[in-house]
């Protein structure tokens, strides 16, 4: 048998050649995006259609897919679209549709049945499903989806990536609030010294005081300073006139007490004297040598001496209990002042080691931020990681993504930046 051969034109070679090329490409293409990107869209539940009929205007209407998968159409009832592509539903509402009759009002006012054909019914898409984007993004939400919308185009409609959103605050801003907190805190640090150098000095007496040596905070030391001198020398000025006139009424007090001591003395010596009269009268009664009326006459005088004496007495006891009482309010004064210094003094030096902890806790912080800035500025050209979480059947299924992936309704695009190592070590 005789064997035939061909002989193939280089020219037929290259194009053989070309379409092997190609058709592998194709083959990878597949492999590398499993779900076919040529396949029509299937409805889902969020989607809202757009049913037309060109004959009957007033039935155009927007229905969204509910959860159930279904929509509502006036004359139709409840229609399952859920996982059917546009062509599928459209085809489904031709049947449904098609040779049915509807009453129509025209604009005169008349009655007329029109019949519905195939090519008069149309259904699209009017929006899609939101897709949401979430994570180190500015504004992160819900986004309406576009045909073709990557995931480029998301993030920038989220406001781009924000390097700082992972943090609770700007440091940039943190800094400055914390330097002003930082100044304010100086500032009550420095007036709660001056405070407790002067309660100090009026607890001891000293009407001067010196209060600690900032350089830094000269002029507002010596302002607080005055101030507090000033108000030590009226306090000291008013406790001493409050001491003098409580000691000069415990010295009048005491000089009534002598008075009225050397009048009981002499009132003492005058009843006895007037008591060793009226004996001696009666005794020259009884002898027939004194009148009634003399007797009389000296018993009352004996009488008026004893009540003056009794009197007497009365007002010296009053006058030593005043003075106890005195003497007692004069030493009072003085503990409660003390008391009241030492409370204050107490008062003022558990604020000022509250003041001198909150500076140091606002400088460690302040060391801290300014750490967080100069790190947060070399991570601002770090590549985020980008991931999309798509609903695969019944459940959600997520894949690293980079910035030019096509979108599909209702897809989660989770942004992240990567820290750096340095960021990592941060407290």
């Amino acid at each position: 048998m005789t064997k035939l051969s061909f002989q193939v034109p280089c020219c037929w070679k290259r194009v053989l050649s070309a379409i092997r090329r190609c058709s592998a490409a194709a083959a990878v293409a597949l492999l590398l995006h499993p779900a076919n990107a040529f396949a029509e869209y299937l409805i889902a539940p969020g989607d809202t259609l757009e049913i037309s009929i060109v004959s009957l205007p007033e039935l155009r209407q927007r229905v969204q897919v509910n959860l159930e998968g279904q929509v509502a159409y006036p004359l139709l009832g409840s229609l399952s679209v859920a996982g059917l592509s546009l062509t599928d539903i459209q085809g489904k509402l031709k049947n449904e549709l098609t040779n049915k009759s509807v009453r129509n009002r025209s604009p005169d006012g008349t009655e007329r049945v029109v019949y519905i054909y195939p090519e008069e019914v149309s259904v699209t898409i009017a929006e899609y499903r939101p897709i949401y984007v979430n994570g180190d993004v500015s504004k992160p939400g819900e986004l309406p989806y576009r045909p073709k919308m990557t995931v480029r185009q998301a993030i920038a409609l989220a406001g781009g990536i924000d390097v700082l959103r992972f943090r609770t605050r700007d440091p940039n801003l943190e800094e400055v609030d914390l330097r002003s907190e930082t100044n304010l805190l100086r500032a009550e640090f420095l007036r709660q010294q001056v405070l407790v150098a002067r309660l100090e000095a009026e607890l001891n007496g000293q009407p001067e005081f010196t209060a600690s040596e900032d350089k830094a905070a000269v002029e507002l030391v010596a302002d607080l300073q005055k101030s507090q001198s000033d108000q030590l020398k009226l306090a000291l000025s008013d406790h001493d006139k409050e001491m003098s006139s409580l000691g000069r009424g415990l010295e009048q007090t005491r000089s009534q007490i002598d008075t009225l001591g050397r009048l009981q003395e002499q009132l003492t010596q005058n009843y006895q004297q007037q008591a060793g009269e009226v004996s001696r009268l009666r005794s020259s009664f009884e002898r027939g040598l004194a009148s009634v009326a003399r007797i009389a006459e000296e018993q009352r005088a004996l009488a008026f001496a004893s009540e003056r004496l009794l009197q007497t007495e009365a007002q010296l006891t009053l006058a030593k209990k005043g003075e106890e009482e005195q003497r007692r309010q004069l030493q009072k004064v003085e503990d409660q002042r003390r008391l009241k210094l030492m409370g204050d003094l107490q008062e003022a030096q558990v604020k000022l080691s509250d003041i001198r902890s909150r500076i140091r806790a606002a400088e460690d912080k302040l060391v801290y931020v300014g750490s967080l800035r100069s790190r947060l500025a070399s991570d601002t050209n770090a590549k985020p990681r980008l991931q999309i979480f798509r609903k695969d059947g019944g459940a959600w299924q997520g894949r690293d993504v980079d910035e030019d992936v096509e979108l599909t309704p209702g897809d989660v695009i989770e942004v992240a930046l990567r820290q750096s190592p340095m960021m990592r070590t941060l407290p």
